[in-house]
């Protein structure tokens, strides 16, 4: 299964996402972010830990990729891996994240693209019968 593809958008860049898991699903959804920001080889130093919660499924995408974009821009630090658990079944649904990274300066270093924020625009969680796709929205 491929974790993630990029898909036709007039303005914006549009991604859809797979996982088996929802943990599966949010990593790969992080990987389609942080490597349209920028192709970085080095390895992981620094870890962040935080909690993040939403009323619905695409609530908790939707501030998960956002805080990733936080991370980036305002912390200046660059996620590489990712340590999930989610509980996708009580309200507020619940994340809870170890990330893996390194420091960089956005401002300082090429990057492939600035991406503002993640969107509700058409964003989407569906269950299949292989496990779990997203469709994705960023502001760019």
């Amino acid at each position: 299964m491929k974790k993630y593809e990029f898909i036709e958008h007039t303005a914006d860049l549009g991604i859809r996402v797979y996982g088996k898991t929802f943990e599966e699903l949010f990593t790969n959804a992080a990987f389609a972010l942080t490597g349209s920001l920028v192709k970085n080889r080095q390895k992981t130093g620094k870890t962040k830990k935080f909690v993040l919660e939403g009323q619905t499924s695409e609530d908790l995408m939707f501030n998960w990729l956002n805080e990733l974009i936080s991370l980036f821009f305002a912390d200046k630090f660059l996620s590489k891996t990712f340590n999930l658990k989610i509980d996708n079944k009580s309200i507020p649904r619940k994340l809870e994240a170890e990330v893996r990274g390194i420091d960089f300066d956005p401002y300082s270093n090429k990057i492939n693209m600035e991406i503002k924020a993640a969107t509700y625009h058409n964003l989407k969680i569906e269950e299949t019968k292989d496990g779990f796709k997203a469709e994705i929205i960023f502001d760019v």
